[in-house]
């Protein structure tokens, strides 16, 4: 599994402040958690090439280091916020590399953020590009081949209204996507809820 970090966190938040490490261990599962900093994982406009690192570097480094396989049936990604986001584009941008994806939170819409924000310029360019693009990937990927998705989003979240508008695009594509809401914002107590729930999914597959 990888794990991906929001936008002010870092690796090291998943295991500080949910119980991935407790919830992996009892079902043998090895959990990758790099560090991108505010990169959104992407090859930055300005900046460090953070796509190439978690989609292509940082695998090949897991198989040699470790051992861990690259087997697609055996490979899951989930993330928060910004690492929704992540998540879902390894996903949508690898779908011969990964089973299934999970995103809490997700900064879905980037479209709408790179237009405001002098930050994201900085990541994205002055325009979002199309394979940076969640709605545009979903609509290029091929429904064969697509990895199962699962997206949830707190009703008081101030992301609430992009996952909406994802989930149903991508329903709307004929995609298998599991999408809920419950109660609740931008949270720490809801994260952890929904990565045991998601782990639990993972395993139906």
């Amino acid at each position: 599994l990888y794990l991906l970090h929001g936008l002010s966190d870092d690796h090291s938040l998943w295991t500080r402040r949910t119980s991935i490490e407790r919830y992996a261990e009892s079902r043998n599962l090895a959990v990758i958690m790099p560090n991108t900093y505010r990169g959104y994982y992407t090859d930055m406009a300005r900046g460090y090439k953070y796509w190439t690192y978690i989609a292509e570097e940082l695998p090949e480094k897991m198989k040699t280091m470790f051992n861990i396989s690259t087997d697609r049936e055996k490979t899951f990604a989930a993330g928060l916020s910004m690492g929704g986001y992540g998540a879902l584009k390894l996903g949508l941008r690898k779908p011969d590399k990964f089973k299934a994806v999970a995103g809490f939170s997700s900064a879905a819409d980037m479209n709408v953020r790179v237009a405001a924000n002098e930050e994201h310029i900085n990541v994205f360019g002055e325009t979002l590009s199309e394979e940076d693009d969640l709605f545009r990937l979903a609509e290029k990927l091929d429904k064969k081949n697509a990895p199962k998705i699962y997206m949830w989003c707190g009703t008081e979240d101030f992301l609430l209204d992009s996952n909406r508008r994802f989930s149903d695009h991508v329903k709307k594509l004929g995609l298998d996507i599991v999408y809920s809401e419950s109660a609740g914002g931008h949270s720490w107590e809801k994260w952890d809820e929904q990565i045991k729930k998601t782990l639990d999914w993972f395993e139906t597959l």
